[in-house]
């Protein structure tokens, strides 16, 4: 089921989205690339070091379709590893990123499809890097799939209200957990209900919503919750919510304070200076504690910034789900045609949380940043992300950034340069802290219109508090791109 697993969720993904290519305009490429990689610490360990070469070969496909009433997309990529010399190693790793939207019904009806698989980080204690190639036990293959029709029901056309329903179902899959079993199979659902103000109350926006998101179907486990909102809207700019509720987590978190359900509410206010920048920032009140949230968004000729702040109830199988492999678009609003064919596969592995059957709260904060103007482009990406978990009494918080520039050296030959930060904290009796860093050099050069040549070195370091945490490498790769 290991290897079976994304090819399943692959062929699904394509019978579904294969009714809507009549009549459609697709865009799709494919191709194939190989990189051999020469590592001085394979395994990463602190003591002794085992040099060694790592051969992989990715075919890859991408298709995307955007329309009216479908929208699609499929990018799919999997890895044959072979280790030289250590035939026990080979193995084949799948990333996916597959989504429909159809509107079945005009206006009534949207039927929301999508299926991602990737390597999730097994448990930070493991050393690893930040990717899946160096030290193959720190990863483990992992795949999620959802299912979200959704039933518009308008009253009055719409104009007084729109009564939304939407059962949503998931399915989460990794080939080994932290906890030292064989993996985590969760079913999980994401069901709500919700009622949307129409355009007879354009001064007074409001809302209410029911939902319920079962972590776990066959245990029970899971959070509930009902939430009104009533917004004024003073003028285009400026617009504040009010927001009552109540939450039951009973059966999935308990507070610090020893409460597992009760009331709620929030105040945010909205500025919109402009049709390129929005901000909106809120405080509130859950049962088990203070909450705080934070959206912004700022968008200029040259550069764009993005950032939010939110705390939630999740638990490891809904934090695979929410992950975004691979980027549809980027900090700009730029869609990104085929991420495989344009150096590394962006994805957000390490910010998984280690693969153990527990709910945690999560307070998670990002901050993404892009620039481009003429032959240069950076990007900066911030994670932090804190988790209080619920049945081992344990709190984790990791900073993680990763900082890229580029230039085109000319029309064919460009250089980049990729910093990457990751500061991992615990407050328990056995605590493992630690800070890892790693720069990557990277050249890349077009040959001609389909093939092209790539070359990269790197050093990867890992401080830890405990010696036998620390590690370096030195890794050095050549790459080959064939696009059909």
């Amino acid at each position: 089921m290991y290897r079976l697993t994304p090819y399943a969720i692959a062929v699904a993904a394509l019978i579904l989205a294969a009714p809507t290519a009549r009549a459609s305009s697709w865009h799709s490429e494919g191709g194939v690339q190989s990189r051999v990689v020469l590592t001085d610490n394979l395994f990463l360990t602190a003591g002794s070091r085992e040099t060694g070469e790592i051969v992989q070969v990715r075919p890859f496909v991408s298709s995307s379709r955007k329309g009216n009433r479908v929208t699609a997309r499929f990018n799919y990529g999997p890895s044959a590893l072979w280790y030289p010399g250590r035939s026990d190693l080979n193995r084949v790793m799948h990333t996916l990123n597959a989504g429909v939207q159809m509107e079945l019904i005009e206006r009534y009806f949207v039927l929301e499809v999508g299926a991602n698989a990737n390597q999730a980080l097994i448990n930070p204690r493991v050393n690893s890097g930040f990717n899946a190639l160096g030290n193959p036990n720190a990863f483990a293959q992992r795949a999620t799939v959802t299912v979200r029709p959704r039933i518009n029901l308008p009253v009055l056309g719409g104009r007084f209200a729109t009564v939304r329903i939407t059962p949503g179902l998931g399915y989460s899959y990794t080939a080994a957990s932290a906890d030292g079993r064989n993996g985590l199979r969760t079913p999980t659902t994401n069901s709500s209900v919700r009622v949307v103000s129409g355009s007879i109350f354009t001064t007074v926006p409001w809302s209410m919503t029911w939902r319920r998101r079962m972590f776990d179907t066959r245990t029970g486990e899971g959070v509930g919750e009902f939430l009104t909102r009533v917004g004024y809207v003073f003028n285009p700019k400026y617009r504040v919510d009010v927001s009552l509720g109540y939450d039951d987590g009973s059966s999935a978190y308990r507070g610090t304070n020893g409460k597992t359900r009760g009331a709620r509410w929030e105040t945010a206010l909205q500025w919109t200076p402009h049709s390129r920048a929005r901000f909106t920032a809120g405080v509130g009140e859950r049962y088990f504690g203070s909450t705080y949230r934070f959206e912004g968004f700022y968008r200029h000729k040259h550069w764009a910034f993005r950032s939010s702040y939110r705390v939630s109830i999740e638990n490891a199988a809904t934090a695979l789900q929410q992950q975004q492999v691979v980027p549809m678009q980027d900090v700009f609003g730029k869609t990104i045609r085929n991420p495989f064919t344009r150096g590394e596969v962006l994805t957000t592995s390490v910010t998984t949380p280690a693969l153990t059957n527990d709910t945690f709260l999560r307070k998670l904060l990002t901050l993404e940043s892009s620039f481009s103007k003429g032959r240069n482009a950076a990007s900066l990406r911030w994670f932090v992300t804190r988790r209080d978990y619920d049945k081992s009494d344990v709190q984790t918080l990791d900073n993680q950034l990763q900082f890229r520039y580029s230039r085109s050296l000319s029309a064919r030959l460009r250089a980049s340069a990729v910093v990457n930060v990751w500061d991992h904290s615990e407050s328990s009796d056995s605590r493992y802290d630690y800070v890892q860093d790693a720069l990557d050099l990277v050249v890349h050069y077009e040959v001609g219109r389909r093939t092209s040549l790539g070359a990269r070195v790197g050093r990867l370091n890992r401080d830890a508090k405990s010696a036998s945490g620390d590690f370096s490498e030195n890794r050095a790769s050549l790459d080959f791109t064939l696009r059909f």
